[in-house]
């Protein structure tokens, strides 16, 4: 697949730590190893899925009472479905509940 001219390939690393910097409202160019240590802490535990993660991930590819990964795509789908599990899990959150 051919790149465009002007775009440069960053690896998932990068792109968190990136996300990372302008959520902080940094400057990843002004402190790039902080960001990137930042980014392995967030990543890290998403070596290790929840259950609600494996569940999203499951229906993603879900098919003819079966499921497997056989293509990019649904491999693609299932990543997604499982950062999107753990992102709507932290709707509401946040909010302190009385105590009873």
């Amino acid at each position: 697949m051919p790149r465009r001219s002007g775009t440069q390939a960053r690896s998932m690393l990068e792109r968190v730590a990136r996300a990372i910097a302008e959520a902080d409202g940094g400057d990843f160019d002004a402190e790039p190893a902080r960001y990137r240590r930042l980014a392995v802490a967030a990543l890290g535990p998403l070596a290790r899925p929840t259950a609600a993660m494996i569940d999203a991930a499951h229906e993603a590819v879900w098919f003819d009472a079966g499921w497997a990964i056989d293509s990019a795509s649904d491999f693609r789908k299932a990543a997604r479905a499982m950062i999107e599990a753990v992102l709507h899990g932290q709707e509401g959150k946040g909010r302190e509940e009385p105590e009873p």
